[in-house]
């Protein structure tokens, strides 16, 4: 088949696998969305109940996050403007600068112009896609056949890593692995300015998506295959030249998200936080055995979907997303990778593709000396490295195209160790599934003690509702780990059988690969089907009496905290309401240091995470009505005569607190008139001797006053909020948010564009398509 024609014959077969992935969000009138995790909470009781179970409970982040700041951005940009300052959370907080808004990822551009929620599912196919294409495309060019390559650019989208984290900006990072390797071995094979172009673009997309860790991850792993090459293959020194030229334009090209998120990290505890939880690199600490099992049966320990039973923490392993990344499918594993491996003589990459998969492997699972050396490189030693199992995903897939490749050498070959040893992990997973229903008495007895003690250690609960969560745990381990083991049982066995026949030479190459493919799809299939879930549309954002309360009594006029489980941080925006906490994971050190009496005392670092109780909010009363926090909502009562004003809504307790206003005066003569926006105020100042206005938005150095349109000094108001003099008479004061450093950013982006640009098309910006007289020549 011609190579275009090739392509266009992937594209319309991945097309079509990813269209069946996302049926129920592209063509069944659901939305992609986990949104129904909130109906777990008293603020949504009408919805759910104490004992709804969501779709996929570990999806929060989406729901409090990724879900509300592109809503965000999109109606920034559509109005002209850059999403700079969110106010919707912890007093105001920077948002293009947080590292994860990814403002301009290509994948989230489709969320600003095709309508939400129906463009999440798009969107998500858009990340599946380009992954699976870009993977088809390196496996070309690196010489695969076509069994080889359609296989590697048919799973690579279903794989693990992809499928957990895709609904989060790891994804929109990972997806351009593929091209940033193509782009690499372009640029050492075919030095010149547009190979580096090619690499500035996808250095700049892998950094555009909104997760710098991922990137890290990324970046470092293109890194070592380019030295692998160079020292492999002797690559001219103009090759590496184009690559190292590439990168940092690349770089450049994305200094609008990189440049305000390290000036952002300066001005929060993050950095040092993480540094001071870090393990010295000369410690040797636990492997994570438990979660390299995850690599072959990423089920093996449960879920938190629904109708899982969740055993990861109880037997020590970490959350699915974080176990599962490099699940490639069992017989990728089992046997095509290690086919790969064995035809690395003929195959040279696979020798770097599998030091790939144990360099991924080692830091993953904690196992010296790569953990080591990773906390003792800088980035690296405070990114979290269990997500290296993207290169294992990464490295597996590409061996075992490899291996799909090198089968017909081991047709009639009667290797039968492989065989046997499958076969008999089929019989030892029989032999769990079977004697899993003798060990019901004890699993009751363990799952009743376990929730007992979390019912005591959580104020106000049910303790009727936590031992039914405990009886709906045992009759999920009865019925899921059986079920799914003896699934994993009949794998093994017909891999075994497969195996078996090709060793005799009783099938032929083509059958035995395409049965390979089609297994391994399934297996993925499997894995991934529901792991994102897509749920009716009206319970994306579901209405609720609590809700409605807050849209009626609170509005934009102040801000709304939630205690324990209930209305987790930044929930709200979802509403257009304001939360005076922040849900991210970088937060502004003014405002954490402000909040700190509310939250419990613990050894942990103080984030927005904490958690509150009464004791808390009593304890940190002024400082919330100073912050304008208007209403603290809980599902358990307040104590007696401890608040004036206490209603119950619905299923829980609303308690309005005596907030100041947003924007106020020291002079209670002062007459203001306030017109706001995100990231900016427009204010109308009527006072008879000097005032001082004072704005309950975070103190930020990019915050710029205009004061009659001359510039005004922005003072920090109790060292937290923003304050701004006045001098007697009538003006008009205008705050806007806008950091010098983004405008830096964007002048750099701006410019490494252009020359990204140029190097594309040759560095020829100008070309005549006609000679303008006779004996002038082409100019």
């Amino acid at each position: 088949m011609p190579p275009r024609r090739e392509l266009l014959s992937f594209a319309a077969v991945l097309s079509a696998l990813v269209g069946a992935f996302f049926h129920e969000s592209l063509f069944g009138g659901k939305v992609l969305s986990p949104a129904d995790v909130l109906f777990v909470s008293a603020s949504f009781r009408e919805r759910g109940g104490p004992l709804y179970e969501p779709a996929n409970r570990l999806l929060m982040d989406p729901v409090l996050q990724f879900q509300p700041w592109l809503e965000f951005n999109r109606t920034m940009l559509r109005r002209g403007r850059l999403p700079l300052w969110n106010s919707h959370a912890g007093c105001g907080a920077p948002h293009l600068a947080n590292g994860q808004s990814a403002v301009f990822d290509p994948f989230n551009a489709l969320g600003y112009l095709a309508p939400l929620p129906d463009a999440y599912a798009w969107m998500a196919a858009g990340r599946l896609f380009a992954a699976g294409l870009g993977m088809f495309v390196l496996a070309r060019s690196w010489g695969l056949a076509p069994w080889g390559r359609w296989f590697a650019g048919l799973t690579f989208p279903f794989c693990g890593f992809l499928v957990a984290w895709l609904l989060y900006p790891v994804t929109n990072v990972a997806a351009w692995m593929p091209w940033l390797f193509w782009a690499t071995d372009r640029a050492l094979a075919r030095p010149g300015a547009r190979s580096a172009g090619i690499v500035a673009v996808t250095v700049a997309l892998v950094l555009l998506g909104g997760h710098v860790q991922t990137s890290a991850h990324v970046l470092l792993a293109a890194g070592v295959y380019a030295a692998w090459r160079l020292w492999r293959t002797g690559v001219s020194r103009a090759g590496a030249l184009s690559c190292v030229a590439g990168g940092l334009l690349g770089l450049a090209v994305a200094a609008i998200e990189i440049v305000p998120l390290g000036f952002y990290l300066a001005r929060s505890p993050v950095w040092n936080d993480r540094a001071q939880e870090r393990v010295p690199f000369w410690v040797v600490t636990k492997p994570r055995w438990l979660d390299a099992l995850g690599t072959g049966l990423p089920y093996a320990f449960g879920s938190q979907r629904r109708g899982h039973p969740n055993l990861a923490r109880a037997v020590g392993a970490h959350n699915l997303n974080e176990t599962a990344g490099g699940f490639a499918g069992l017989a990728t594993l089992l046997w095509l990778a290690p086919a790969g491996w064995a035809a690395r003589g003929r195959l040279p990459r696979a020798e770097f593709l599998g030091g790939l998969v144990a360099l991924g492997a080692l830091g993953a699972f904690g196992l010296p000396p790569v953990d080591n050396l990773l906390r003792a490189l800088p980035v690296l030693d405070v990114t979290d490295n269990r997500r290296l199992t993207l290169w294992i995903a990464f490295g597996l897939v590409l061996l075992g195209a490899c291996g799909m490749d090198a089968l017909a050498e081991t047709i009639g070959s009667r290797r039968r160790i492989g065989p046997a040893i499958w076969m008999g992990g089929a019989v030892v997973l029989a032999a769990i599934a079977l004697n899993v229903p003798h060990a019901e008495t004890r699993l009751r007895s363990r799952a009743l003690e376990h929730y007992a003690r979390a019912s005591a250690a959580t104020p106000g609960a049910d303790p009727a509702v936590y031992a039914a969560r405990a009886e709906r745990q045992v009759h999920q381990v009865l019925g899921f780990v059986p079920a799914y083991l003896g699934l994993a049982s009949a794998h093994l066995a017909a891999l075994a059988a497969l195996a078996t026949l090709a060793g005799r030479g009783a099938i032929s190459a083509r059958p035995a690969r395409a049965s390979l493919l089609a297994i391994t799809l399934v297996d993925l299939f499997a894995f991934g089907l529901g792991l994102n879930p897509a749920i009716a549309r009206e319970d994306d954002r579901p209405a609720s009496v609590v809700i409605n309360d807050l849209l009626r009594e609170v509005g934009r006029s102040g801000r709304v905290i939630g205690l324990g489980e209930e209305l987790p941080p930044n929930v709200l925006m979802r509403y257009g309401l304001a939360d005076a906490r922040n849900y991210d994971s970088v937060e502004l050190s003014r405002s954490l240091a402000w909040f700190a009496p509310l939250y419990e005392p613990s050894k942990r670092p103080v984030t927005s995470r904490g958690e509150i109780t009464w004791a808390g909010v009593q304890r940190a009363r002024e400082r919330l009505e100073e912050a304008a926090v208007s209403a603290v909502v809980s599902a358990d009562a307040p104590p007696e005569r401890a608040f004036r004003n206490v209603e119950r809504v619905g299923a829980a307790w609303v308690v309005r607190l005596d907030a100041q206003p947003l924007v106020s005066a020291d002079a209670a003569d002062a007459t203001l008139t306030v017109e706001r926006d995100e990231g900016l105020f427009h204010i109308l100042v009527e006072n008879a001797g000097d005032v001082c206005i004072q704005i309950r938005e975070t103190f930020d150095p990019g915050w710029r006053a205009i004061l009659d349109g001359v510039p005004a000094a922005v003072e920090p108001y109790r060292d937290t909020f923003l304050a701004v003099r006045v001098a007697p008479g009538r003006h008009r004061l205008t705050l806007r948010y806008d950091p010098r450093e983004v405008r830096g950013a964007l002048a750099t982006s701006f410019g490494a564009a252009l020359l990204t640009v140029f190097a594309l098309t040759g560095f020829r910006p100008f070309r005549s398509i006609r000679i303008i007289g006779r004996g002038l020549g082409r100019p």
